[in-house]
């Protein structure tokens, strides 16, 4: 008898860390506060891009983004719409937090390449700005560049976009900054 009720003692003690295990893993499958830091970036929002064309020398345009909570909270997928070079340029923005890794993630796709950007990356202390590394290509090279991303929460209506690109070969960089403001009919 002893030994059966030792038996049932360690089945059961095996089902509870079994169980710890599995809340755990669960805990990590939602949403959480890293996620919430990003709802101040939800939302229409009228953007200016300054791109460097030469030493000194910047191109203003503008798009437009709208950026919507998908996957049941999980992402934020920002989509631009702008005309570049007399054609249509769509990128489709996804930002979001793994919570097994303990990063923001940061995935860029664009519709005049096949190129995706994937950056990895951790937010400040005071939460207002995430800094991500990656790679992606160059498109006046072609090669492979350093992308260094900074996405900077000013206030509930203005944040900024900086994505640096550093040539490995050449050493050259570049910024393009992005400069949103929350469209008027939403401002908080």
């Amino acid at each position: 008898m002893k030994y059966y009720v030792g038996l049932l003692l360690v089945v059961l003690s095996s089902c509870g860390a079994l169980f710890a295990q599995t809340k755990s893993q669960t805990d990590l499958s939602v949403p959480g506060e890293e996620h919430q830091k990003l709802n101040v970036l939800a939302g229409s929002w009228d953007v200016i891009v300054k791109i460097p064309v030469g030493q000194g020398k910047t191109v203003e345009g503008r798009s437009t983004c709208e950026a919507k909570w998908v996957m049941d909270n999980r992402f934020l997928r920002q989509e631009y719409s702008s005309v570049f070079g007399g054609k249509p340029l769509t990128v489709v923005r996804y930002l979001g937090y793994d919570r097994y890794k303990s990063e923001f993630i940061e995935l860029q796709f664009e519709s005049t390449h096949t190129d995706v950007m994937h950056n990895k990356g951790m937010i400040s202390a005071d939460g207002k700005t995430i800094t991500s590394f990656g790679t992606a290509i160059d498109l006046a090279s072609g090669r492979e560049a350093h992308v260094r991303t900074l996405t900077t929460m000013i206030d509930a209506n203005t944040f900024t976009l900086e994505m640096q690109y550093t040539d490995p070969i050449s050493k050259e960089t570049k910024t393009i900054t992005l400069t949103h403001k929350r469209r008027k009919a939403e401002r908080s």
